[in-house]
C-alpha cells in the first residue's frame, strides 16, 4: 500500500484487519516499522525476534542472526494462517525478511515508498490510497462537525476541504479545534487558518501534501495555551516514536500530574495519541513539526537543557531499575543531578517490567545522548544494558551497541575508570555471543588498566571474564587457572559478592571434570559467600550447585534438601522462571533416584508449565519424562 504521509494509512489498516481476521485462524501479527519518524528504521532481526516468540519459541532460543530467524519464522507459518501486518515500511529491504515463504498467509505492508521490489521480485499488489474526495472528506466533516453545521456553510466548509488539502490528518486536527468553537463561523476560522500561515518550510512539498499539513499545524499549535505548546515542542526532542507521562514530565520541566492534564488536553485536539497504560505517541509528521518548533520558539539553552533533563532522567530511571534487578553488581561510578520525576519501582519485577516498556527508548536515547554529547548520561545507560542479558539471544547485539557507545563516552571524557568497566560488560557480551577473540581483547584490555590502576574488582573481572571464555569454549582446565587467578583480588578487593563468583564458576569447573568433592567445597563457600552479600538470586543459584555436588557424590536425600531451598527462593523472585524451571529438573533427578517417582514427575511437570511459553521443545520433553514416571 502505497501512501501519502498523514492520509490515515495505520487506522486504515488496522480497521481493515480487524474486519478480516476471522479468516486467520492462527492469529494476527503486526509491527510498526518506523520507516518514517523520529527513531531509526526498526531492524527486520528486532521484528522477528517479537514475533518469533509470540509464534511459541523460547526468548532463550531466538537466533542471533538474521538468515536463521528468518528460516525458522518462515519454517513456523507454514501451514498456518496467519495475517502479517507491517506498518510504515521504509523499504522492500526492510519487508522481505518478513515475508513467509508458504502459501496460507496475507501480509499488508503500508508505506510512504512504492517498495517496487516488492512489487517485481516478490508479486505483490499495489493499491495507492490518495487524498479524500471531496464527498469522502465531507463524511469525516459531518461525523465530527454535525450535519447541521457542515449544511449551514458549504461555501466554507468546502474551503476547508481546500486549505487542508483534502489530508485526514489536517482534515481531522482542523475539525476538531473548529468542533470545540461552537459559537464562532467555519468561515471564520478558515480564514484565521490560512491568515495564520508562518512561511515555515518544514514539511512543505506539493506533492505529499505537507504544505497543506504545514498550514494547519501552525494554526492549531499557535491557538494552544502556552503551557500545553510548550509540552508539544519539547515533546519533538524526545528521540523515540513513544513515551510514557513521566518522560514527558522530564523534558518538559513539570510535574506528572500537569504533564497528564497537558497531554490530555493535546490529545482532545489530536497532536498526541493515547495508546494505553498513560502512554502516548507523536505521529511522525507531528513530532517534526514539534521538534522544527522547538528550534524555533525556544532558545539553544533551553532545548540543551530540555535534553539533558531528559537524558538524565532515563539514566537515573534505568540506574534505580538496574540496582534491583542486579543488586550489588558494579556500574560505572557518575554522579547525576536530579531530573524529572522519581518512578516509584518498589520491586525487581516492577523494574524489568519498565526496563522491557522502556527498551526501544533506552537505546534511542541513548544514540542520541553520545549524539549531543551527553557523556555522563551515555555512560550510565550504556551500564544498564546488561538486562539483555535476561531476553532472546538476538536482543544482545543491541547491548552490544549500547556498552560500545558507552565505550565510546567514556574514552571522549577520559574516564579510565568506566571504560574499564564496559570493557568487562561488552566482554561478557562478546563472550555470549561467542566472539572469542573479541570477548578476550577486551578483558585483556581491561587487565591492563586495573593494573594500571592497581584495581582489585577491575583485576578480578578481567580474570573471570577470561576464564568464562575458555569455560564457553569447554577448555575447563585453563578456564580454572583463570578462575583461581581471579580469587586474590576478589578477597583483596573485599566484597563477598565477587568472591563469591569466583567460587560459583570454579564449583562448576569442578562439575564438567568430575571432581565432585571439590566443586562441593567450592559450591559451599559460594552460599555463605551470596548470603553475606544479600544476593538472593546467588543464593538460590548457590543451593542448586551445592545440590548438583551432591548428586554427583550419590548424597540424594541432602541433594533433595538443597534443592527444595533454591525452588522455594527462586518463587519469591520476579523473573527467574527459567532457573527456577532448572532447579525443579535438578530436585526431581534426586527424586527419581531416591524412588520417590511421583514427586519427581510432579516436579518435572511444574518445569514443563514453567517453560510451555519459553521454551515449547523442552517443555514437552519434561511433559513426556513426567508421564513416563507416572506409570505404574
Amino acid at each position: 500500500m502505497c501512501l501519502i504521509p498523514g492520509v490515515g494509512k495505520t487506522t486504515l489498516a488496522v480497521q481493515w484487519a480487524h474486519r478480516v481476521e476471522h479468516h486467520f485462524p492462527d492469529g494476527t501479527l503486526f509491527a510498526n516499522l518506523r520507516g518514517y519518524g523520529p527513531s531509526a528504521p526498526v531492524h527486520p532481526s528486532s521484528v522477528l525476534t517479537s514475533f518469533l516468540p509470540v509464534l511459541g519459541i523460547e526468548d532463550d532460543r531466538v537466533p542471533a542472526e538474521l538468515d536463521a530467524q528468518v528460516s525458522l519464522y518462515r519454517s513456523l507459518l507454514a501451514g498456518r494462517r496467519v495475517l502479517v501486518l507491517l506498518d510504515n515500511a521504509g523499504s522492500a529491504d526492510q519487508v522481505r525478511p518478513l515475508l513467509p515463504g508458504s502459501p496460507g498467509c496475507l501480509v499488508l505492508v503500508t508505506s510512504r515508498a512504492s517498495l517496487t521490489g516488492l512489487l517485481v521480485a516478490e508479486a505483490a499488489s499495489q493499491l495507492t490510497l490518495d487524498l479524500f474526495s471531496q464527498e469522502e472528506a465531507h463524511v469525516l466533516l459531518r461525523r465530527i462537525l454535525g450535519s447541521a453545521r457542515v449544511d449551514a456553510e458549504p461555501e466554507a466548509v468546502a474551503g476547508l476541504v481546500d486549505v487542508c488539502a483534502r489530508l485526514p490528518l489536517a482534515l481531522r486536527i482542523a475539525a476538531t479545534r473548529i468542533a470545540t468553537r461552537r459559537h464562532t463561523s467555519v468561515a471564520e476560522i478558515v480564514a484565521d487558518i490560512v491568515a495564520d500561515r508562518t512561511g515555515l518550510d518544514v514539511l512543505s512539498s506539493s506533492r505529499d501534501g505537507g504544505s497543506a499539513v504545514r498550514t494547519v499545524f501552525d494554526w492549531s499549535y499557535t491557538g494552544l495555551a502556552e503551557d500545553h505548546a510548550r509540552l508539544f515542542r519539547r515533546l519533538g526532542l524526545h528521540p523515540g516514536a513513544e513515551f510514557g507521562v513521566p518522560a514527558a514530565a522530564a523534558v518538559a520541566g513539570v510535574d506528572v500530574a500537569t504533564a497528564y492534564r497537558q497531554l490530555d488536553a493535546l490529545a482532545e485536539v489530536h497532536l498526541v495519541e493515547p495508546v494505553g497504560g498513560r502512554r502516548y505517541r507523536l505521529h511522525d509528521l507531528l513530532h517534526a513539526y514539534a521538534a522544527h518548533r522547538a528550534g524555533l520558539d525556544d532558545d539553544p539553552d533551553h532545548r540543551h537543557d530540555a535534553r539533558c533533563g531528559l537524558f538524565t532522567w532515563y539514566a537515573r530511571t534505568a540506574r534505580t531499575a538496574d540496582r534491583l534487578v542486579f543488586p550489588g553488581l558494579e556500574a560505572p561510578a557518575v554522579e547525576l543531578p536530579p531530573s524529572g520525576p522519581e518512578l516509584p519501582l518498589p520491586d525487581r519485577g516492577a523494574a524489568l517490567a519498565w526496563l522491557t516498556t522502556e527498551r526501544a527508548n533506552l537505546t534511542a536515547v541513548l544514540r542520541a545522548a553520545v549524539e549531543h554529547r551527553a557523556h555522563e548520561a551515555a555512560l550510565v545507560l550504556a551500564g544498564t544494558a546488561r538486562f539483555l542479558s535476561l531476553r532472546e539471544e538476538a536482543a544482545w547485539s543491541v547491548r552490544f551497541e549500547a556498552e560500545s557507545l558507552g565505550l565510546a563516552a567514556a574514552r571522549a571524557v577520559r574516564d579510565r575508570a568506566a571504560e574499564a568497566v564496559l570493557l568487562g560488560f561488552r566482554g561478557d557480551t562478546l563472550a555470549d555471543l561467542g566472539r572469542w577473540d573479541a570477548a578476550e581483547a577486551d578483558f585483556r584490555r581491561q587487565l591492563e588498566l586495573a593494573d594500571e590502576a592497581d584495581d582489585p574488582v577491575r583485576q578480578q573481572v578481567a580474570f573471570s571474564g577470561l576464564g568464562q571464555v575458555r569455560f564457553l569454549q569447554h577448555r575447563y582446565a585453563e578456564a580454572r587457572e583463570c578462575y583461581r587467578r581471579a580469587l586474590p583480588p576478589a578477597r583483596r578487593a573485599g566484597g563477598e559478592r565477587a568472591e563469591a563468583v569466583v567460587e560459583c564458576n570454579l564449583s562448576r569447573i569442578s562439575v564438567r571434570l568430575g571432581e565432585f568433592g571439590q566443586a562441593r567445597e567450592h559450591a559451599e563457600r559460594e552460599l555463605v559467600l551470596r548470603r553475606a552479600a544479600g544476593d538472593r538470586v546467588g543464593e538460590a543459584y548457590a543451593l542448586g550447585d551445592v545440590a548438583e555436588a551432591l548428586q554427583g557424590l550419590g548424597a540424594h536425600d541432602t541433594a533433595i534438601e538443597y534443592a527444595g531451598q533454591a525452588v522455594a527462593l527462586y518463587r519469591a523472585l520476579a523473573g527467574t522462571e527459567t532457573l527456577l524451571a532448572q532447579a525443579l529438573e535438578t530436585v526431581a533427578a534426586s527424586f527419581e533416584h531416591t524412588g520417590d517417582l511421583a514427586r519427581a514427575a510432579r516436579s518435572l511437570a511444574e518445569a514443563a508449565a514453567l517453560l510451555e511459553s519459553l521454551d515449547p521443545e523442552r517443555a514437552e520433553t519434561l511433559h513426556r519424562r513426567a508421564r513416563e514416571l507416572e506409570v505404574p
